[in-house]
């Protein structure tokens, strides 16, 4: 059976994308597949082989995750895997290496690194551009020794013009099966409003933002905040605490598999990622990821994320409190235009922005570079 290894230093285990995606796709196909990821438990989780690496640093101390490189490759190597997926920019090297030794690899690339690389905060501002700069040379460089680059959407693909042969777009959307359907028009029993955030809690999402609109909208509209995932900082979750009141349930972290359940219990869905150059044109999960459980959004008047959305989102100044504040209200004030854009965004999922067209093109590219998976080859020969 060929077999396919995915290798992080950063992300989740169970990862939207790279587990709940990538890897199962894989598995239910028929490869024999391996992930190693920090924190991740060691067993067989739908058919994927979990695998521990160490954990991360924290963000203050993320340059100390390329001094953990040389332990990760030795992990990855002794997988002897017949394909590698590697996604974390620093995972490139690991993926160099591999290559070296003659294995196949992957470069998944969801993240435009250099626009990303110019909004840290834990990185000095002078030292941001000419890194950056250093970063986008290198991966450019890279990117010619991978089998096949899979960006998430064209504004990463353009990167890449000079290895456009390797390049397949896999688009990172919902498996609308797994998305619980929401009844947005329809109030909680004690008339409640909820409107909800669901990912990484940190100041870029503008989840501070949102807590003090809630605060600013008058009581009769009796709207709830939840706030799903984990914070990054210790002193962003100590500003969070200090401004929510009782109208914001702070939830920590969730397990991905748990999300949907929740969505579908609240009326809005809060988009809330501020103005970057990393978020001009991209395709944000957490977008998608609303629209299959059916609820309205309220999200910053990004023109391209407006055009995505197809009617389903309400734009405001995402990070002016005062601006999510009226759109709250105007949402929170109108049960059938929160059901009707609901409506609008869930349907579009299903028509569109879903992951069946994604999968058949991971697996044609798995299939060019090892082979089909075991079953297929059976079928193929005509044995029972």
């Amino acid at each position: 059976m060929p077999t396919v290894c995915f290798v992080s230093t950063v992300h989740d285990p169970f990862d939207s994308r790279v587990f709940y995606k990538l890897a199962r796709s894989l598995a239910g196909a028929g490869y024999d597949v391996t992930l190693l990821a920090p924190g991740a438990p060691d067993q067989i989780v739908d058919g994927i082989r979990l695998k521990s690496l160490p954990p991360r640093p924290p963000a203050r101390r993320a340059w100390m995750r390329w001094f953990r490189l040389p332990g990760v490759w030795r992990r990855a190597r002794a997988e002897r895997a017949d394909l590698y997926i590697v996604y974390d920019p620093e995972m490139t090297p690991v993926g160099l290496l591999l290559k070296l030794e003659g294995r196949k690899v992957i470069y998944d690339v969801h993240e435009h690194v250099p626009y990303q690389i110019l909004d840290k905060d834990w990185m000095p501002a002078a030292l941001r551009r000419p890194v950056a700069w250093l970063y986008d040379r290198y991966e450019r460089l890279a990117v010619r020794a991978f089998d096949a680059v899979t960006p998430a959407f064209e504004q990463i693909a353009d990167r890449f013009p000079h290895v456009r042969h390797k390049l397949t777009i896999i688009r990172n959307v919902p498996e609308p099966e797994r998305w619980l359907a929401a009844d947005p028009g329809r109030r909680a029993a004690d008339g409640a409003i909820i409107a909800v955030y669901a990912g990484s809690v940190q100041p870029d999402r503008c989840v501070l933002e949102c807590v003090q609109a809630v605060n600013r909208l008058d009581p009769a509209l009796n709207v709830r905040l939840w706030v799903i995932g984990p914070v990054k900082t210790d002193g962003y979750d100590a500003a969070l605490r200090a401004a929510a009141s009782e109208r914001v349930w702070l939830a920590g972290s969730v397990r991905h598999d748990e999300i949907p359940a929740l969505l579908a219990q609240a009326h809005i869905g809060l988009m809330s990622l501020r103005p970057q150059p990393n978020s001009t044109v991209n395709w944000p999960i957490k977008l998608f990821e609303y629209m299959a459980a059916g609820l309205p959004m309220i999200m910053h008047a990004n023109p391209f994320w407006l055009e995505l959305a197809g009617g389903s989102a309400l734009a405001v100044d995402i990070e002016d409190p005062v601006s999510i504040a009226e759109g709250l209200a105007t949402l929170a004030g109108n049960d059938a235009l929160r059901a009707q854009m609901g409506a609008r965004g869930r349907a579009l999922v299903h028509q569109q922005y879903n992951w069946d067209g994604q999968r058949e093109r991971l697996l044609a590219v798995v299939e060019r570079l090892i082979g089909p998976p075991a079953a297929s080859r059976q079928e193929s020969a005509g044995e029972p």
